[in-house]
């Protein structure tokens, strides 16, 4: 029995080796949250942009908004170790502000820089967030990122995907936009906040039993196990069961 056991130990090993290699996460691309927005309102957008040069970390980070479809308004907010500085330009027709007014001065791109000369944690990725409206009318607002990191390398992440192409290889980040629900309730609240009974996602957490990553390695995990413990798992089953009618008979009195 102690030999099938070592044998199921090792096929247990293999299998949760193979299972995390399966669910290794690839290389992360800038995201924005929420991915939707009301079409010609406001909104509040936070951008995560990955840390994953070994050996450097995030100096600078540069938000530009599309040249095509001008946001009249773009404020950058408060974040901690982060310092903005926000540069503008002239339009030759004016824009409509949030309030209901114009301007055809609009923000050309906001620059954040990291303060001081380290990074707190490396690797981590940078967390920066935006007010901004009125959004366009159209379908959806791309958005440019420039990540510069302490060795002097810059990172563009603006590629666009057309119909049938491969992801590309650092893309722009992407709002959906829609149209506005009732007075009062924009359709990215929902996901923000998430509640379910609006149709909004429950935010991933960092516990185990949440969603995103853990749950894709929990069923990474799950079919390494299924793949790699075959007979070994029939093994396990096998010896339980001796184990268990041996720990019965003993608890068994003469009469």
């Amino acid at each position: 029995m102690i030999r099938d056991w070592r044998t199921a130990v090792v096929g247990l090993g293999a299998a949760v080796v193979g299972a995390v290699a399966f669910a290794a996460p690839a290389a992360a691309d800038v995201t924005v949250t929420p991915s939707e927005a009301p079409r010609g309102g406001p909104a509040e957008l936070t951008f995560h942009i990955p840390d994953e040069r070994p050996g450097a970390y995030t100096t600078k980070i540069e938000l530009v908004p599309p040249e095509a479809t001008p946001i009249a308004e773009i404020y950058p907010m408060s974040v901690d170790g982060w310092a903005p500085m926000t540069t503008t330009r002239k339009l030759d027709q004016p824009v409509e502000l949030i309030h209901g007014t114009s301007t055809t001065e609009v923000t050309s791109s906001i620059t954040w820089t990291r303060g001081g000369g380290t990074a707190p944690n490396p690797g981590q990725p940078a967390v920066l967030a935006v007010s901004l409206g009125p959004l366009p009318q159209g379908d959806r607002v791309a958005f440019t990122i420039v990540q510069t990191y302490s060795d002097g390398t810059v990172v563009r992440w603006a590629d666009s995907k057309a119909a049938g192409d491969a992801q590309p290889k650092n893309p722009a980040p992407i709002v959906t936009l829609v149209d506005p629900g009732p007075a009062g309730d924009s359709p990215g609240d929902a996901h923000a906040a998430g509640d379910p009974q609006a149709g909004g996602a429950v935010p991933a957490t960092d516990k185990t039993g949440g969603n995103g990553t853990y749950g894709i390695l929990g069923a990474g995990l799950l079919v390494g196990l299924a793949a790699g413990l075959g007979l070994d798992g029939w093994i396990i089953f096998r010896s339980v069961r001796r184990t268990s009618r041996a720990a019965r008979s003993s608890l068994v009195r003469p009469e």
